[in-house]
């Protein structure tokens, strides 16, 4: 059952009429939400303060409800203009180069009397973005609901040399704040190469940056480069271009290794992985 608020629910017993539009929230991996209408114009939802721009046009399939534990998908054709932007980044852009792998998508049904005044919502669907297949002209998305990780089939514990704790997590115990740093975007910057990095001796490759300032606030991007005193490359680009004084903080990586847990974190004490397996041998 889908719940509803009381003004809706008396809606929908009146005889009066009513409108209908979709609405469509997009969560990214990397920080930054973004609200789109389904209509034919911008929506505004005085209920819960949320304004949902017009964006790309949308089209979907429909939705099933059933019991059970079977995964709902939903398959999103999305038709963006040259102007339709993802931060500065155009629609088609932003896909090929995966900003919305991973995503979390909540679809709701907006009902309204008259158009634009919205009286309650209902949620259709959550699960977030699997699949995305992109042409010349339009993307094909695939959601699944959160039902698809119960999928995985894979032990919580592996038997490898490396760590399986997540780096900073309540298996691992280390503390990642206190190696952070904070440092001002140089001039020079692209989406991808922030200048200005600080020196330091710190690991921070496989380490996360996340603006604190500017049109980038918000968001988090995994580091593939660091070079102490000059720059910074992250692997997935931010949504905007970094402008002179932006503020970022830095939080170190860790190669899951013995050696660096032992010697650069001192956090050998929960290693979590178990490099004194004998490697594997052949027997003739």
């Amino acid at each position: 059952m889908r719940p509803a608020s009381s003004a809706l629910v008396a809606l929908l017993n009146s005889n009066e009429q009513f409108t209908m539009a979709d609405l469509y929230t997009f969560v990214l991996q990397g920080g930054g939400t973004f609200l789109y209408s389904g209509g034919n114009t911008a929506i505004s939802d005085q209920n819960s303060g949320r304004d949902f721009q017009l964006g790309p046009r949308f089209e979907r399939s429909r939705i099933k409800l059933m019991t059970g534990v079977q995964v709902d998908e939903l398959t999103l054709h999305i038709y963006p203009k040259t102007t339709d932007l993802l931060g500065s980044i155009p629609w088609l852009q932003a896909a090929w180069t995966g900003q919305f792998d991973g995503a979390n998508l909540t679809l709701e049904r907006a009902f309204m009397q008259p158009y634009g005044i919205v009286v309650g919502t209902v949620v259709l669907f959550v699960g977030r973005v699997s699949d995305i297949d992109c042409s010349r002209t339009g993307i094909d998305m695939k959601c699944r609901s959160y039902l698809e990780l119960l999928n995985i089939q894979m032990p919580r514990r592996l038997w490898q040399p490396s760590c399986t704790h997540v780096f900073g997590d309540a298996m691992c115990q280390f503390n990642r704040s206190s190696m952070a740093l904070t440092f001002g975007c140089a001039s020079g910057s692209t989406s991808t190469l922030i200048q200005g990095a600080p020196s330091t001796s710190n690991p921070y490759v496989q380490g996360l940056i996340t603006g604190l300032s500017g049109a980038n606030a918000g968001q988090t991007r995994t580091i593939t480069g660091f070079v102490p005193g000059q720059s910074v490359t992250v692997k997935l680009a931010f949504l905007s271009l970094p402008a002179t004084g932006d503020q970022f903080q830095l939080l170190p990586g860790c190669d899951h290794t013995l050696a660096t847990c032992t010697n650069t974190f001192g956090n050998q004490a929960h290693f979590g992985g178990m490099p004194f397996i004998p490697a594997p041998e052949n027997a003739v």
